[in-house]
């Protein structure tokens, strides 16, 4: 997928060291080693119904990347669900449409006649004691 400046790609691992700068300025508290360990699992497991796409531009700079799976909704439909979204915002550059673009032409290439987006939400810390219990 091309949408202007930017291609969406299906993460490789030769991919991965080149995603980890977006990784770091989402969350600088994940490891070099963590982010590739997690981009291992996922590309590495010989199925198209899971994998990461990544959103780079003419000068291989990742600015977004997901991960994504085929799921069944409740009348038992594809859908593809997206999680892991960070995408770098850029004044005036058109990542978000390069991102929308790209989950609709991974819904379609997968068949599935939905896409939803995962929303985290941390759980309060509960302590050793109350997990005990």
């Amino acid at each position: 997928m091309k949408h202007e400046e930017y291609q969406a790609l299906p993460m490789t691992w030769r991919d991965a060291p080149a995603a980890y700068p977006l990784i770091y300025l989402h969350d600088a508290s994940v490891t070099l080693d963590a982010w590739l360990e997690f981009v291992r699992r996922r590309v590495d497991v010989g199925t198209d119904d899971t994998g990461l796409i990544i959103i780079r531009d003419s000068q291989n700079i990742v600015h977004a990347l997901f991960a994504y799976r085929v799921d069944l909704d409740l009348k038992g439909d594809r859908q593809l669900c997206i999680a892991q979204l960070i995408v770098a915002q850029i004044p005036g550059s058109q990542i978000d449409q390069a991102v929308i673009a790209s989950t609709q032409q991974a819904a379609h290439r997968l068949g599935c006649v939905a896409i939803t987006i995962e929303q985290p939400f941390q759980l309060p810390h509960l302590s050793q004691t109350e997990t005990a219990a």
